[in-house]
């Protein structure tokens, strides 16, 4: 069926996110204990600022003639 193998394609962001030892160790905590209000400030913290920096990255590679993702 006319699925897409490509999820930029059809409007997602993909971001590759390189967890630290402490981000790791954060994260199993967060599990251990199911603490959604500290689930949400890795979140906040760590996750969606990384995410906006490779949008930006993206978006400067691609305006400048860059390799960027978007075509």
């Amino acid at each position: 069926m006319g699925g897409c193998s490509n999820p930029e394609q059809k409007g997602r962001t993909v971001a590759t996110i390189m967890l630290t030892e402490e981000d790791s160790m954060r994260l199993a905590g967060i599990q251990v204990d199911h603490d959604a209000q500290e689930a949400l400030a890795f979140i906040r913290e760590r996750i969606l600022p990384e995410i906006q920096r490779q949008r930006g990255s993206r978006m400067k590679g691609a305006l400048d003639g860059g390799t960027g993702s978007m075509r």
